[in-house]
């Protein structure tokens, strides 16, 4: 039962985190006047004012409130995706979706404030945001694929950093406050566990047991349960335990199913795939797939992937759109491998900010037909 930060203290804490933020601020108000430009009463867009970028064509979205978008966008900035690398922005959008529910959006936000990755800024470490999030996550039956990659983040986190959380005072806090804030990280915040050697109260697990046997495993730990007797009184620890008796005495919700997924095979192929998506493809389509342009799919989205192997070799052979053919550049086997690849971007997407930062240093980028000037960030060829 990590410690976890209280939920009802969650708006404080993330207003200090805003408020500590001008730049996220600045950002927002600039977003605000960007969709407020395109909300105009002169009716549907013309096409010089449709979006050009896929950061266009999403951000209004993001700043009406989607989180799914916001999340989107977060992860767009964390990794220069479209945009400019920005992890202010990447931080202040990751919060918008985390605090809607968001599940990957609080993995992110738990990666990212426990500096998992090496490059992230050393000022965005912080291990009781870390503890927060992981632990949101980890519970949150929104996404159970997420939940159970941010359980072992989690694991991960807590092995090297419990001893920097501060405790919470106990004060008079009720048993279900005391619940939430030290045991649903792991027993999940309905009952469902979200780490697998966890009992799962909402199924009855160990409540079988004396409460004097509950107590003892509360206090004095039990597996990877922490010693809570160093931070909890027994009177605390009580009303946990009580909490938990009512609440989940008579639980009838059925549980999360479990979710596993298909292993991609890789012969060799993935990694001649990789190699030449970054080359030929990545300066369209993006180096994680988010496109740079809207009439370029993005195949973090899942965009185009409900086609076959047999139609997404036929466009890359032939060509589509304003996309080029690849047929007497590419040998049979490269385009094996690419298409391969490009099926495992939207996996990379949901797995989160983990990945690394892909910018090759000689790619292909084409400008679309008909688009010249100020639009245009980038030369033809790099």
């Amino acid at each position: 039962m990590p410690h976890l930060i209280q939920p009802t203290a969650l708006c404080g804490r993330l207003t200090q985190v805003f408020g500590r933020s001008m730049l996220a601020l600045g950002f927002f108000l600039l977003t605000m006047a960007a969709v407020a430009s395109t909300d105009s009463e002169s009716g549907p867009q013309s096409a010089s004012e449709r979006p050009l970028t896929t950061y266009e064509r999403f951000l209004p979205l993001a700043v009406a409130g989607d989180p799914m978008i916001q999340h989107f966008l977060g992860y767009m900035y964390f990794f220069g995706e479209g945009v400019e690398l920005d992890y202010e922005a990447a931080h202040y959008w990751f919060h918008q979706a985390a605090e809607e529910g968001d599940s990957r959006a609080q993995r992110n936000l738990g990666i990212l404030h426990s500096r998992a990755i090496e490059r992230v800024p050393e000022k965005f470490y912080d291990a009781s945001e870390a503890n927060l999030w992981f632990s949101l996550a980890a519970a949150n039956p929104q996404n159970p694929e997420v939940s159970l990659m941010a359980a072992q983040s989690y694991d991960k986190f807590l092995a090297a950093n419990l001893e920097k959380l501060k405790p919470v005072k106990e004060g008079k806090r009720s048993g279900e406050s005391i619940y939430l804030g030290f045991c649903a990280g792991c027993h999940g915040f309905d009952g469902y566990a979200a780490y697998p050697k966890a009992p799962s109260f909402a199924r009855g697990d160990r409540l079988d047991k004396s409460d004097q046997v509950l107590l003892t495993s509360i206090l004095q730990g039990k597996g990877k349960m922490p010693d809570w007797g160093k931070t909890l009184s027994t009177v605390a620890a009580g009303k946990a335990l009580s909490y938990i008796r009512r609440e989940f005495k008579q639980e009838t919700r059925q549980p999360l199913t479990e979710f596993t997924r298909a292993e991609v095979p890789d012969d060799g192929r993935l990694a001649l795939g990789e190699q030449i998506y970054l080359k030929f493809c990545g300066g369209c389509h993006g180096f994680n797939g988010i496109a740079w342009y809207v009439n370029s799919p993005s195949f973090a989205l899942g965009e185009r992937m409900d086609k076959t192997d047999v139609e997404l070799k036929h466009s890359i052979k032939n060509g589509r759109g304003a996309m080029p053919s690849w047929e007497y550049m590419l040998q049979p086997e490269q385009i094996d491998g690419l298409v391969g690849f490009i099926r495992t971007l939207a996996q990379t997407y949901e797995s989160g900010i983990l990945g690394e930062l892909r910018r090759p240093e000689q790619f292909l980028r084409f400008r679309p037909k008909g688009e010249t000037g100020s639009n245009w960030t980038g030369d033809d060829v790099r």
